[in-house]
């Protein structure tokens, strides 16, 4: 009888730490992004920056993929405390920036890509309606887009459906309202487009044009 207390114990024993075993693999801690909150910026002299956030522990370092031309930031997790915000300042190159954000604990990343004029370089050729913008990501998912334009600009906002992209239209007349702010879902595509068309009006017969500038593009894609 004793033989078999034991023998019967030793199976539920090894029964119980299977069933534990199944249950830890099946419910996994999913793994915690390591960059909680971005934001791309451009101020009134036409100066990029970004600032963003990182999880407890991460590591940020920074440099230029010469392939893509694409400044990346990569993160990983580490044994020691580190700073939790950062802020990196970027230049146009040929009147383009890209920046990726590099999640080395989940694989995730983040593509900034902008098309803009240097207003440094332009030389007083900017169209000088918008201002200053900036583009950040909110805690559920969305992307807040808040810009300002100068003095006596008309904004209207759009979607095209057509080009699948939000639209800033700005043309010069009487306004009152200069800081404006919106709160946008990103696409299943991941894609998220958003472009700045000026209204402008050249030649003796004022004939109206349009200039796209700034062009932004946040795209997001889970890892592999």
């Amino acid at each position: 009888m004793k033989k078999l207390s034991v023998g019967f114990l030793a199976v539920v024993l090894a029964l119980s730490l299977g069933s534990c075993s199944t249950i830890e693999t099946d419910f996994e801690t999913p793994q915690e992004p390591l960059l909680k909150k971005a934001q791309l910026k451009r101020d009134a002299t036409g100066a990029y920056s970004v600032d963003y956030v990182v999880a407890d522990k991460t590591e940020s370092s920074v440099h230029k993929n010469l392939n893509s031309l694409t400044n990346e930031i990569h993160l990983s997790k580490v044994g020691y405390e580190t700073k939790k915000q950062y802020n990196n300042n970027f230049n146009l190159d040929n009147d383009k920036l890209k920046i990726g954000f590099i999640d080395a604990e989940t694989g995730r990343k983040i593509n900034l890509t902008v098309e803009d004029e240097n207003i440094t370089l332009a030389k007083g050729k900017s169209t000088k309606f918008l201002k200053a913008y900036g583009l950040s990501s909110n805690n559920d998912g969305t992307i807040q887009l808040d810009f300002e334009v100068n003095n006596d600009v008309i904004t209207n906002f759009v979607y095209n459906e057509n080009k699948a992209r939000y639209e800033i239209h700005l043309a010069k007349g009487e306004a009152s309202d200069k800081v404006f702010s919106r709160t946008m879902n990103v696409p299943d595509t991941g894609k998220l487009e958003i472009t700045f068309v000026n209204h402008l009006f050249v030649g003796k017969g004022l004939a109206e044009t349009t200039e796209e500038k700034p062009r932004v593009i946040w795209e997001t894609a889970s890892g592999s």
